[in-house]
């Protein structure tokens, strides 16, 4: 079914709307949609009787799992991001993105795996440290990583932050070459 509809903003609600999503003015129209049908989603599935829930934190986590689906193309998003759509601190931020990747494991997982692999495709070489380095702005994202190191390639090196760095992080040569294979990502060349 197509449902269109207007909605009146004031300037400064426009201003502030494209803080929240991380945008200029001129893109709120074209990123909103998304986040209109995930948002009619989470009614939909709760009028159906799909999804009762009794915690304000489960309504959180459903939310969060269907604007990664909906309006974030299927992108796991980085705790700043969650920060500006839900008002939450960084901490709380990283809390509910992994809370919501545990619990919509499954549904996620196209989400996990495509995000893993733009991540990978995205490092560089650094041949004077014999490393790649890699800037992933949702540190669940590393988790996710590190898990799969973890559970299929026990013997390879975790991925690690950079010293001085919030958001980047090395990667072995065996790791990163392991980690490609798993995720479908095109290696870097070295």
């Amino acid at each position: 079914m197509k449902i269109t509809f207007n909605i009146d903003l004031s300037p400064e609600d426009r201003a502030a709307l494209a803080a929240a999503l991380g945008c200029r003015d001129a893109e709120i129209e074209q990123r909103l949609p998304g986040h209109a049908r995930a948002a009619l989603m989470e009614y939909v599935e709760a009028y159906l009787g799909r999804r009762a829930f009794s915690r304000g934190s489960d309504i959180l986590e459903h939310r969060l799992s269907l604007l990664i689906a909906y309006a974030y193309d299927n992108r796991i998003l980085g705790e700043a991001e969650v920060s500006r759509l839900f008002q939450t601190t960084l901490p709380g931020s990283r809390g509910l993105l992994r809370s919501t990747l545990s619990k919509y494991r499954y549904q996620l997982q196209n989400a996990a795996s495509g995000s893993a692999k733009t991540a990978l495709e995205s490092a560089v070489w650094v041949k004077a440290d014999n490393e790649y380095t890699v800037e992933i702005k949702a540190g669940n994202l590393v988790d996710i990583l590190n898990q799969r190191l973890a559970a299929d390639y026990g013997g390879q090196k975790p991925i690690g932050p950079a010293k001085d760095s919030i958001a980047t992080y090395l990667i072995a040569p065996g790791s990163y070459t392991k980690l490609c294979a798993a995720f479908g990502a095109k290696p870097v060349a070295k």
